[in-house]
């Protein structure tokens, strides 16, 4: 090993036999620390494999963070009240060397250095026996967990803690993707949790000179979990770089207007990293493998230190993005039900109103008569065919509604379900208390069929109290003689008028609780867009599209007006859109479950 190891020296010193003595002693006193603190570090890990550099497992201790360990903190060292804590985000799409960076940040903290010949690992991605990280198809074996990574060493003034998400864009559907969501909403929530945080870290590849529909899809997908204030504190790791300026990818974040900390007012602030860390380092290619070591190296130093100009954000304002965000879908989802089952009973009373108008002459000859109409109900069935996500929904057994029904996963029971607040639900219609609430793998799914219906079914069905104890029918054999019995024509007439205004009345009071449904909706979605970084993502664009024909249609130009000014978004943005909505149409599931037609 190299005496120069653990020495940070400038490009303008060169050593060489003339260096002074006591910068000698300095040099062999620093590498005799750093190899005893390399092999302190061996003494706490497990080998994964020999070689050079041998790759070892740091050995950490573990704990879950939620019920069912879909948030997890593995820890390695013991904390030290006077270090400075930084915490780190990092998120990017499934294969872009997160993994690697991890470690790296790790090792940099470590202090080991690239002659110490040994490289450590505090993720287990792959497996203990693992021997070539991130070559396998990492795009089909990634988790849903979040896990948080705490690194303190004791001679150090820096300590991190590196919260991993999930790679995004899964090619088993986009509803692993909002797993991660849940799970750092979990991670933000939780009292022993994160609850502030030093930077994001968006992780792209150096290559990555356009945008596809996949990656604008990524992009939507992570910014939308954040809110507006957390701008400043993102940055771009830009990885298997070669060192030079990453002018594609950074035209590529650019050009998609992705919110970030910017220099110059226009440039996004960027961190170089190349991935060949862990890499076995074949003879006469030492010199690569070592320039590989110093682009990280010096790229971290960089970064660690731009972090103590920073400013620490509180992830309260990303914590209630990231509540809103699922109850929009929630109400959204719920809405769209109950509109379909509003314009279904329309639909039910204008046939009968049909029945009536045609029926007139039979109606004034006290004849009954029969006719056809599609009557619609909600009836509870079995959910089937889901992924594991979406086995399991909360319903009111009240209102008979679908309140949380897609990837309603993590709660053990209604009241720790994200559509709760204060006790009661926010979603459905009569914002029951959560003791009303059933979550099981049953939902509400509306039902249609034809029936045949009588004239006296109806006057049954709509009758009063003093009506029937009149005992008003329309049996041929008591109607024979129809002069006779004029007095019970003339009341028979007052029934077919009330019957007719009853169901105008239904069809009024059907159209004003439809209207009462898209305000509750637009309220929700602007209040997400004031406070959600990226007030113009794919699900909110898809939810305005949703929400201004229905409000045209329900007469409220002031919410039409609101949500058309919030529908004007930039060339860009609506590019994003419309990419995520083709990788969704290319085979994967639409974010929020509700505008695929998914019932």
């Amino acid at each position: 090993m190299d005496s120069q190891a653990g020495l940070e020296l400038g490009p303008e010193l060169e050593l060489d036999e003339a260096l002074k003595p006591e910068l000698k002693l300095e040099l062999e006193i620093t590498s005799q620390v750093a190899s005893l603190t390399v092999r302190d570090l061996i003494q706490k890990s497990q080998l994964i494999s020999e070689g050079k550099p041998a790759r070892y497992r740091l050995l950490t201790t573990r704990s879950n963070l939620d019920e069912k360990g879909k948030v997890r903190k593995w820890t390695f060292g013991q904390r030290d009240i006077n270090s400075q804590n930084k915490i780190i985000l990092l998120v990017g799409e499934t294969g872009t060397g997160k993994t690697t960076q991890i470690n790296g940040i790790v090792n940099y903290t470590l202090g080991v250095k690239f002659d110490d010949d040994v490289w450590f690992e505090i993720t287990e991605e792959g497996g203990v026996n693992q021997t070539e990280p991130e070559t396998a198809d990492q795009t089909v074996t990634q988790t849903t967990e979040v896990t948080v990574y705490e690194v303190f060493v004791q001679e150090n003034q820096i300590s991190v803690t590196i919260i991993d998400t999930p790679g995004y864009g899964d090619t088993r559907g986009a509803e692993y993707d909002e797993q991660v969501a849940e799970n750092l909403f979990k991670l933000f929530k939780q009292d022993t949790g994160v609850k502030e945080i030093d930077v994001v870290c968006l992780v792209v590849k150096a290559t990555e000179n356009r945008l596809a529909d996949r990656q604008h899809y990524i992009f939507d997908a992570i910014l939308s979990l954040f809110g507006k204030d957390i701008e400043e504190n993102i940055v771009a790791f830009v990885t298997h770089s070669d060192g030079g300026p990453p002018t594609n990818a950074i035209n590529a974040i650019k050009k998609a207007k992705i919110p970030c900390r910017k220099k110059n007012g226009t440039d996004p602030v960027y961190f170089l990293f190349n991935n060949r860390q862990a890499e076995q380092r074949t003879t006469g290619y030492e010199e690569v493998f070592q320039n590989a070591w110093k682009l990280t190296e010096n790229s971290l130093k960089n970064f660690i230190a731009s972090l103590e100009c920073e400013n620490r954000k509180s992830l309260a304002k990303t914590e209630r993005v990231l509540l809103e965000n699922i109850r929009l879908k929630a109400c959204v989802s719920n809405l769209q039900e109950r509109i379909e089952l509003k314009e279904r009973k329309r639909e039910e009373l204008t046939q009968t109103q049909e029945a009536l108008k045609q029926n007139q002459e039979k109606i004034q000859r006290n004849e009954n008569f029969s006719f056809k109409v599609t009557r619609s109900h909600k009836e509870k069935v079995s959910i089937g065919n889901a992924s594991r996500w979406d086995r399991k929904a909360t319903c009111c057994s009240v209102c008979k509604e679908n309140c949380h029904e897609y990837d309603c996963w993590c709660a053990i029971n209604p009241a720790w379900c994200e559509v709760m607040k204060d006790g009661r639900c926010t979603v459905c219609s009569g914002k029951c208390h959560y003791s009303k609430h059933i979550r099981e793998n049953k939902k509400y799914v509306p039902k249609s069929e034809e029936i045949i219906m009588t004239y006296t079914d109806l006057i049954k069905q709509y009758e009063n109290t003093d009506e029937s104890k009149a005992g008003i029918s329309l049996d041929s054999e008591k109607f024979e003689d129809v002069k006779k019995n004029l007095e019970i024509n003339t009341k028979l007439k007052k029934e077919k008028k009330r019957i007719e205004d009853r169901l105008k009345e239904e069809l009024s009071e059907t159209e004003i609780e439809k209207a009462q449904l898209v305000e509750q909706a637009c309220a929700t979605i602007m209040v997400l867009s004031e406070i959600a970084l990226k007030p113009d993502s794919a699900f909110i664009v898809e939810s305005l599209d949703f929400l201004i024909p229905r409000a045209e249609e329900a007469g409220d130009h002031n919410w039409v007006q609101k949500l058309k000014e919030l529908r004007k978004i930039e060339p860009e943005a609506e590019t994003t859109a419309d990419s995520v909505q083709r990788y969704f149409r290319a085979g994967f599931k639409k974010v929020t479950g509700v505008f695929s037609g998914k019932k």
